[in-house]
Formats: structure tokens, C-alpha cells, sequence
């Protein structure tokens, strides 16, 4: 984690702030402050991943701390079973495996403050492909071809070779309010692992790679990499690439890394997509 709790005040107020935080007061709405950060990030979390346990504690983390900006712009937000159960001792201020894990960016330099950056980890991200991966590492010597046999027969929607389904369900739109601006698919690509110069072969977790130009206001276009998982098309990472072509007022070239472990390993094992 970026922040440490050396002490039992702070941890209290830690988790006095994340109990008030209320995930759920209000419905999400698009009529936001572009520096609602925060209020937009959890507009996000209830667009993208619905139905999210109402008794789980979110927890913010200020990834800047007390020396970084003071915009608030770049933090995560987990959500955690915090309550103490039945005969067990108290609850912990963090946990070691919450349902969703997401860290969001927001580019604090723009009028817009556009989404540039969000990596969610977790089981409410990953669905059913953690644990297929889980299984499929089992057998790391299998052919990309009995993987995907595999991974179709586990009841997946969106194969490689369901690439037209998948295409249609892009969220274009739900995007939209958060990146602020339209978003245009170049590309979509299946991977069935990411290569590893390490072993001959690597480890086996499927995903979809898809290369999208956004188009901003005032001309500003950028490259950004958004990575999907299979079972469900759950978005687990969005990185705008920015510095690729600007006519009018910029915050400069940023260029963001991805937090999904499959997606910055580079160049994956392609799969042939139909």
C-alpha cells in the first residue's frame, strides 16, 4: 500500500473517514464538477461494476501524499469486509484481499480533468478469469488452441472468436462522461498470455487489448489502451496516452503506465481473432 498506519488514532480515523465515505448515498449523475474527483470516481465503479456489495467498507488512499500536489486527483479506493464477525477478533483498518481494488488519475491540467488512468484488481474486476487463469496454470505446456477450447467451454462470452460480440458491447458511451471525449477503436486484440523473456512459456492469462484514439476538445487526440477480461467483459485498465496530437490547450505529454500486470508486459502472445 502507499500509505502506512503506524498507529491505532490513525488507523481509527482512517476508518471513521471510510465509513462515511457512502459509496451509495447518492445516485451517480452526470452533472459533476470536472474536480469532483472523487464523486466521479465512484460514478465510475457504479458504471462499471454493478451490483458491488452495499456492506463493503471502501478505504481511499492518497497515492500523492503530503509533499505531492494538493489536487487530489490521483488515489485509489478499496473495498473491504471490515466488519467485525462473531466470535473473531476486530477488524483490521485494511485487508489483504478486497473485492475491488481500482487507482484513478485524473489530469488536474485540463478543463475537463479527463479520466488518463484507472487499474482495477480484484475479484469484482476479474470475474471469472482469476480463477480460470488459476486452473490453466495448471497446464502451462497447453497450446494457445486448447486454452481457448478450454476458456470457450468454461462459458466465456468473449473469445477471440467472438470478437464481432465483444466489439458491439465497446462502452463507447458509458466512457464518454469520464474521459471526456469520444473514443474511437483502432484495434482489439485476444492475448492468451503475456510473453515472458524469462520461460518459454509464460503465464496463462487471457485478456483483450484494445488500441482507442480519443478525441478531445479543441482538436487534442491521444492513443489510449483499455485491457477487458473475457468471462463478462469487465474493463479492468484505461490509459490515455497523451502527447499524441494537440492543436489547442493541453496539460502536456502524459503518458501513464498500466497497473494491470497483463497489460505492461511487453509484446504479448498474439491470438488470432475472427
Amino acid at each position: 500500500m502507499a500509505v502506512s498506519i503506524s498507529t491505532r488514532s490513525s488507523s481509527r480515523a482512517i476508518l471513521t473517514f471510510a465509513a462515511l465515505f457512502g459509496l451509495y448515498t447518492h445516485a451517480a449523475t452526470t452533472d459533476r464538477r470536472p474536480d469532483a474527483y472523487l464523486a466521479r470516481a465512484k460514478d465510475f465503479i457504479r458504471t462499471f461494476y454493478p451490483g458491488l456489495d452495499e456492506a463493503l467498507t471502501p478505504v481511499i488512499t492518497d497515492r500523492v501524499g503530503l509533499k505531492g500536489l494538493d489536487a487530489m486527483n490521483f488515489f485509489g479506493i478499496e473495498f473491504c469486509d471490515l466488519e467485525p464477525k462473531l466470535n473473531e477478533s476486530p477488524a483490521e483498518c485494511w485487508c489483504s484481499d478486497p473485492a475491488l481494488l481500482a487507482d484513478f488519475v485524473f489530469d488536474w491540467q485540463t478543463e475537463s480533468k479527463e479520466l488518463v488512468r484507472m487499474d482495477a484488481n480484484g475479484a469484482v474486476a476479474e470475474g471469472r478469469t482469476h480463477k480460470f487463469a488459476e486452473e490453466m496454470n495448471k497446464h502451462r505446456e497447453w497450446s494457445d488452441t486448447q486454452v481457448i477450447a478450454a476458456l470457450n467451454a468454461a462459458g466465456a462470452k468473449f473469445g477471440p472468436g467472438h470478437k464481432a460480440e465483444f466489439l458491439r458491447a465497446f462502452p463507447v458511451e458509458q466512457l464518454k462522461p469520464f474521459v471526456g471525449g469520444e473514443l474511437e477503436v483502432v484495434s482489439a486484440e485476444f492475448y492468451v498470455r503475456p510473453s515472458n523473456p524469462e520461460t518459454r512459456r509464460s503465464e496463462i492469462h487471457p485478456f483483450w487489448h484494445v488500441e482507442a484514439k480519443w478525441h478531445g476538445s479543441e482538436g487534442r487526440e491521444a492513443l489510449c489502451i483499455l485491457i477487458f477480461e473475457p468471462f463478462d467483459g469487465r474493463l479492468q485498465s484505461f490509459q490515455a496516452l497523451r502527447g499524441l496530437k494537440s492543436t489547442g490547450t493541453t496539460g502536456g505529454d502524459l503518458r501513464v503506465g498500466a497497473g494491470r500486470e497483463a497489460s505492461h508486459v511487453p509484446e504479448p502472445q498474439r491470438t488470432q481473432s475472427k
